[in-house]
């Protein structure tokens, strides 16, 4: 990036904010905008928007920092600083870029900032890692992007052709493709959101589906695959238009 990147530091302990304050003091590209003693001061901040990344703490008072990063929309990118290891796959189900393990030593802390700088640039990254959120949408490639899932302790790569409906079931989403089904933690409306508006529509709280892969519907219902998936009363005017206009 050319520009800073803008973060706040969000940690209940006064030595770990001061490590981090002093980290960060050390890599002229980031310019730390607020440092905060709980995740109530740090949700004020994040509201006002442009803040880039979050070096926040799991373990706090009232708000504990899993609770805070789920609360966020949109949410910024996120580094994890805590004491304890058993949150680490929570956080990455959370979306969150790194998770460092106190004390954070400066080199640790260097790779991390890297790590954020690629997400930032839009740069590639090696596939043990979330594939950079920002896509550019003025893009000359035809080819559509593809959707990287946190499944089974890994990302897995899905093709948007091969995917026909998302249903989301208690606290996990299965995404059903034409070869199989893979079942994740993410959300269904954090999905939803890296997913093109224009070849996928929300039809009911729990489903998502592809436009294309519709056999028939009516005003209740659309079949995919031979299966019948309810239309949600308040998703019904839209989908009934994305649906007539598609089969015109």
């Amino acid at each position: 990036m050319d520009r800073k990147i803008r973060c706040i530091i969000v940690d209940d302990e006064p030595l770990a904010r001061k490590v981090l304050v002093k980290h960060t003091e050390q890599i002229d590209q980031l310019e730390v905008v607020a440092v905060c003693a709980n995740a109530v001061d740090a949700f004020c901040h994040l509201q006002k928007g442009n803040i880039d990344l979050v070096f926040l703490d799991i373990k706090m008072p009232k708000i504990n920092g899993l609770e805070l990063l789920e609360s966020l929309n949109p949410v910024p990118l996120v580094v994890f600083t805590t004491a304890y290891r058993e949150f680490a796959i929570k956080a990455f189900e959370l979306d969150a870029i790194d998770y460092l393990l106190k004390p954070i030593s400066m080199g640790r802390f260097m790779k991390t900032i890297a790590k954020a700088n690629k997400y930032l640039s839009g740069q590639s990254i090696s596939t043990t890692e979330q594939p950079p959120k920002a896509v550019s949408e003025t893009s000359s490639s035809t080819e559509p992007e593809p959707l990287y899932i946190k499944a089974q302790r890994k990302i897995i790569k899905l093709d948007l052709s091969h995917i026909t409906y998302l249903e989301s079931l208690n606290d996990k989403v299965i995404i059903h493709t034409l070869d199989n089904e893979i079942t994740t933690s993410q959300r269904i409306g954090h999905l939803s959101e890296k997913l093109p508006k224009e070849r996928f529509i929300r039809i009911h709280r729990s489903f998502m589906i592809a436009v294309d892969k519709v056999s028939a519907f009516n005003s209740i219902m659309v079949e995919i695959n031979g299966k019948e998936l309810p239309i949600g009363r308040n998703y019904r005017s839209h989908v009934l238009d994305i649906l007539q206009n598609t089969s015109d």
